[in-house]
């Protein structure tokens, strides 16, 4: 692997393709049979009834991959996933579906009018060899118990994780219209005690609030970096009681800088790593050494500064041996062509010494 320095501190390997003509919104994990698995967005760019879901693995830690597999590829459109394995070596995949597109193959009516039934979960109990059909989480709807709401899109995001007693956690948020005609996302945090086959006892954990990714610190607190809908900065939320509430989160990262994945290190520090889409565009990694409470500015990395527009990042980050990263994500490099040159990106990096 050929390596480079950055600011003396951070061995990084080049970018390099794993996927081309697909590839959106990656989420990485490490299955217990030691691959990496990640589930990726295929057959349409942002929007289209062509949308599904792929996955692919590593045997190696993220140098060689499989052609992908198609996971979930129903007649709507198949988008944003989460993804995660528990204990019990359930492996989770959860996905929503979007409706409401014309004959013509696109939306009809204004964005209020998309059709949103939930949030879908498959399960496989063979390391991802077979899965279950796909279960919506009636629950999932609609947020929990606001009787203001109009109409609302839903969506999980990230990795889903687990609690020290069994309890999965998956971060789920809204867009909503409210009854005076205000648009709010709101962002919450939904639990499983059974596997990961029903999804109740939501908590919020902030208004203004959309693409959330959470972890489970090794001392059972939970934290949460939230992007914010407007300006598209990150907030870091704490949990100290499995989730079920949070205190106010605090801001770390300017805007356009968005979203963010969560992973604890062997070490004990925290790695975000999140999206650039201010020039240069790219990738950026940041590393907490006091499980989040504080983020400082030397502690901060560019992992990669190629994308040529706004239509990049959603990094997702794994420690495969001790201070080893492997991060995946992705970028458009034309517009008026995707997703034909939408790539999934790897890169392969060393975590600064602390």
């Amino acid at each position: 692997m050929i390596s480079i320095l950055l600011a003396g501190l951070l061995a990084v390997s080049p970018p390099r393709i794993v996927l081309e003509g697909a590839g959106y919104f990656p989420v990485l994990i490490k299955l217990q049979d030691g691959r990496l698995a990640a589930i990726l967005r295929a057959g349409a760019p942002h929007i289209g009834r062509g949308g599904r879901l792929d996955w692919i693995t590593s045997p190696d830690q993220g140098r060689t991959w499989t052609k992908p597999a198609t996971l979930v590829d129903t007649p709507e459109d198949d988008r944003n996933p989460a993804f995660g394995q528990l204990k019990s070596g359930t492996v989770l995949a959860a996905h929503c579906i979007l409706s409401g597109y014309g004959p013509d193959g696109k939306l009809a009516g204004a964005r209020k009018d998309r059709v949103f039934d939930g949030v879908y979960v498959l399960r496989s109990t063979d390391q991802g060899r077979t899965w279950s059909p796909s279960k919506r989480s009636p629950e999932t709807r609609r947020p929990p118990g606001d009787k203001n709401v109009v109409s609302t899109a839903v969506s999980p995001y990230g990795k889903i994780v687990q609690l020290k007693d069994g309890t999965a956690l998956m971060a789920v948020y809204y867009e909503a219209l409210l009854t005076d005609g205000t648009p709010q996302f709101q962002s919450w945090v939904f639990r499983s005690t059974d596997d990961g086959v029903t999804w109740d006892e939501p908590a919020l954990i902030q208004l203004d609030g959309n693409e959330t990714a959470l972890t489970v610190l090794k001392d059972g607190t939970v934290l949460a970096a939230i992007r914010t809908s407007r300006a598209g900065y990150l907030k870091i939320a704490r949990s100290t009681d499995g989730g079920r509430t949070w205190a106010p989160s605090i801001a770390v990262t300017k805007d356009a800088e968005h979203p963010a994945d969560l992973v604890q290190l062997r070490d004990g520090r925290v790695l975000m790593t999140f999206g650039q889409r201010n020039a240069p565009r790219g990738i950026h990694a940041w590393f907490s050494s006091d499980n989040g409470l504080t983020w400082k500015p030397e502690h901060r990395q560019t992992l990669a500064a190629d994308a040529p527009n706004t239509d990049c990042g959603y990094p997702s980050s794994v420690e495969t041996k001790r201070g080893k990263i492997t991060t995946i994500y992705y970028q458009v490099d034309d517009l008026q062509n995707a997703p034909a040159s939408a790539k999934a990106k790897v890169i392969e990096w060393e975590a600064p010494r602390r």
